[in-house]
């Protein structure tokens, strides 16, 4: 498990209330921006996936806006954003050419109920299609003399927007920016960036990019997409643990990976994915994943076997039963942010009920406790065979990674 940042600057309205933070890519815990090489494209799915999965939007700007950068590349591939419109400011970058090709992505963005804004702007007339799409324009005071900023702000309130001065290193530059007319203030003087720490749950880039070539093929079912999430613990506990955050606010409890994949929606899962591949990832000690992935495989064959029609839900038990020996912190508090229904927690923490009592079986199988590998309605060559299928399995889908 590794240490995850993102920068965050609040954005003030003209009372200096907290309006939004501006979230920025951070490689370490110190204020700049990166101790190596990396993409812009790269920064911006990394900023993403922190902030979405590895820390939290709630906790990162609580009920305020979140301004997000969006590089060139990552507007004209056309990417459906699998995150809610409602806390996110895209902010495009002033290296980006206007063309009638960016105009078409900005517009599909607009339509889909996102706010754009326009960052370190210089005023062009030849942008106005980009300007009418925006809703904030940034002017950096740092690249523009003051006499140039109130020409900017004269030309620029012809437009329904709202103007942002950045950049604003005194309080001399706060009080011209805001009797001039600016609607927001960013900068040094009134808040430098602070970084906010996470912790990254490892996930197998192998894992996710199988999962988006099921995701892309188009013959594949919501089965086929379970399965393909299913190989990689760390992977379902972050999809799981998104579907209940701030940026979704479902509020539905969910019974099993493949509920999760329904109550998401195929488009989202595959902006998802995409993201999680894009950014840094590394592997996990593979003998505790075989540990897994042989558990969760031989409980949902042995909740085939007890009649059950849910038997994804064992899987689900036997996955994440594992979540505390391969992610290193108590299963109590890897839950608690996870919608599961109240059975499957109880199963995990209490091994109650028939789903923590096929646990239980399952778990004292591995340490050759045969007096305890035993369940009711079941024949003990049941529970042979189910254990042979599941290392079979799991071992095939080991060396797949």
């Amino acid at each position: 498990m590794s240490n995850v940042f993102v920068g965050r600057q609040p954005i003030f309205d003209q009372k200096l209330n907290v309006y939004g933070y501006e979230l920025l890519y951070r490689a370490a815990e110190a204020n700049k921006t990166s101790a190596g090489m990396i993409s812009g494209e790269q920064a911006t799915y990394t900023t993403i996936i922190n902030t979405f999965v590895e820390i939290g939007l709630d906790r990162l700007v609580r009920d305020k806006q979140a301004a997000i950068n969006l590089t060139e590349e990552f507007l004209l591939e056309d990417n459906k954003l699998p995150f809610s419109p409602d806390q996110v400011i895209l902010e495009i970058l002033e290296d980006i050419s206007v063309t009638p090709k960016l105009i078409e992505a900005v517009q599909r963005l607009v339509d889909a109920g996102y706010t754009i804004a326009l960052d370190d702007y210089i005023y062009n007339p030849a942008h106005a299609p980009l300007i009418k799409l925006a809703k904030i324009v940034k002017i950096d005071l740092m690249a523009l003399d003051m006499a140039e900023v109130e020409k900017h702000v004269h030309e620029l309130k012809k437009y329904d927007v709202k103007l942002l001065a950045e950049k604003i290193e005194t309080a001399e530059e706060f009080i011209q920016c805001r009797e001039i007319g600016f609607d927001y203030f960013q900068g040094y003087f009134l808040s430098k960036p602070q970084i906010v720490k996470g912790q990254s749950l490892p996930s197998n880039r192998l894992t996710i990019l199988n999962l988006l070539a099921v995701l892309h093929n188009p013959d594949s079912d919501p089965d086929d997409l379970a399965e393909a999430i299913n190989t990689d613990i760390t992977t379902s506990y972050k999809l799981l643990k998104l579907i209940n955050s701030a940026a979704f606010n479902l509020q539905r409890e969910i019974e099993s990976i493949e509920h999760g994949v329904m109550l998401l929606g195929r488009q989202k899962l595959c902006g998802w994915a995409s993201m999680l591949a894009m950014s840094t990832l590394s592997d996990r000690p593979s003998e505790i994943l075989r540990t897994a992935m042989t558990r969760a495989k031989m409980c949902e064959l042995l909740g085939e076997k007890l009649g059950d029609k849910a038997s994804d839900r064992y899987f689900t038990v036997g996955m994440f039963s594992a979540l505390d020996l391969l992610l290193q912190r108590p299963l109590e508090q890897l839950l608690e942010p996870l919608p599961l229904s109240d059975d499957i927690t109880s199963a995990l923490l209490a091994h109650e009920g028939q789903l923590g009592n096929v646990l239980t079986s399952v778990m004292a199988y591995e340490v050759s406790d045969w007096e305890n590998a035993n369940i009711d309605g079941l024949e003990a060559n049941d529970i042979l065979v189910a254990n042979i299928e599941a290392v079979t399995w799991a071992n095939v889908i080991m060396d797949m990674l």
